[in-house]
């Protein structure tokens, strides 16, 4: 699973037709808060293209979310859930999935 969409990056610099790919995801206790959280990293590249060809992500973008750890019948997908939050980090944006 990725998306696709255009990207403005901590630099200014605007990418438009963006590939973004979370690949990393992982469960985090956070003593402070006494809660579990999801640490998820978003990789950006250029275009699918660059990322067929195994080229190097443009940006890395770290996020954090609250995470729901019960067993309930509507979970899902670990990775669909860090998607749907970065769609909340950047609601401007006009992703796809692909």
């Amino acid at each position: 699973m990725a998306i696709i969409g255009t990207v403005k990056l901590e630099n200014g610099l605007e990418i438009e037709d963006a590939y973004l790919k979370v690949i990393k995801a992982d469960l985090r206790y956070v003593e402070q808060y006494r809660e579990w959280y999801m640490a998820y990293t978003v990789a950006v590249y250029a275009n699918k293209l660059a990322r067929r060809q195994k080229k190097e992500p443009v940006a890395y973008e770290n996020y954090m979310m609250k995470v729901n750890l019960s067993r309930g019948d509507d979970k899902k997908n670990i990775i669909e859930t860090c998607y749907e939050n970065y769609y909340g980090h950047k609601p401007e944006n006009n992703f796809k999935d692909i």
